[in-house]
């Protein structure tokens, strides 16, 4: 699915299951695919010129030393550790739960806006992935641009607001109801009663999808970066017969 004007960009890829992973690896030779929790790969800082993924969602948490103080629930560290991945001027595009945009607590989004600017926010029906996955569920693709430097002045999207139905949501989506592809109703779920986004009747998810995206204006600028490759530390099985934090030979080197 890559667009031809990105054939010749290196794509490095992450994937927690060891089956998926190494179909990646087989199917995406000329890829480094990573088969690993995200909190375990250790990747450069403010080095990938886009991010794309689609987020997991749980109300647990990782353990990752750089960010357990943010005590970042799973989907939250993910914008996290992204946002200092890619370089200044960098894309990131994530599917993510609408509690990333929706939760009452603003904390996440700051954080988030203090270090990226938002170029826009499509909001999906909640059927979008009951064919794939089996659940119904309102999600978000979110689209952002890392700063060159962090900002304390908050946007509007950082904060909560009603729309003229009475409905609850984040402030883009009240100021921007084109974004969302679907109609919000309140509705009874598990966790009481919640907001979703409702498939409209009779028109192609595919078609709201292409006019929505083009109203997010984003450019990625050229950016001058070194080699990952150059970067990346190469590991080997440490020997117990070696004592730690001491030099030994491994095949004459």
């Amino acid at each position: 699915m890559l667009p031809k004007e990105l054939e010749n960009c290196k794509m490095y890829g992450i994937e927690l299951d060891s089956i998926s992973g190494r179909i990646a690896q087989q199917l995406y030779q000329k890829s480094t695919i990573a088969v690993n929790g995200y909190e375990k790969v250790d990747l450069p800082d403010s080095f990938f010129d886009v991010a794309i993924g689609n987020v997991p969602f749980g109300d647990f948490k990782v353990s990752d030393r750089k960010y357990d103080k943010n005590k970042f629930l799973i989907h939250d560290y993910f914008f996290g550790k992204t946002i200092d991945k890619v370089r200044p001027g960098g894309v990131i595009a994530f599917i993510t739960s609408k509690g990333t945009m929706d939760k009452q607590n603003p904390e996440v989004r700051k954080y988030i806006a203090q270090r990226a600017e938002l170029l826009g926010a499509i909001r999906l029906p909640n059927n979008t992935f009951s064919k794939n996955a089996g659940t119904e569920v309102t999600s978000d693709i979110i689209f952002l641009k890392k700063r060159e430097n962090m900002t304390d002045i908050m946007p509007d999207w950082v904060y909560l607001d009603t729309n003229k139905d009475g409905i609850q949501m984040n402030k883009y989506f009240v100021d921007n109801p084109d974004m969302i592809l679907g109609q919000m109703e309140m509705e009874t779920t598990r966790f009481g009663l919640d907001s979703v986004c409702k498939p409209y009747e009779g028109i192609e998810l595919k078609t709201l999808l292409d006019e929505a995206i083009a109203k997010i204006n984003g450019e990625i600028t050229d950016y001058e970066i070194g080699d990952i490759e150059e970067r990346e530390e190469t590991t080997l099985p440490a020997d117990p017969n070696v004592k730690n934090f001491s030099y030994t030979i491994v095949d004459g080197k």
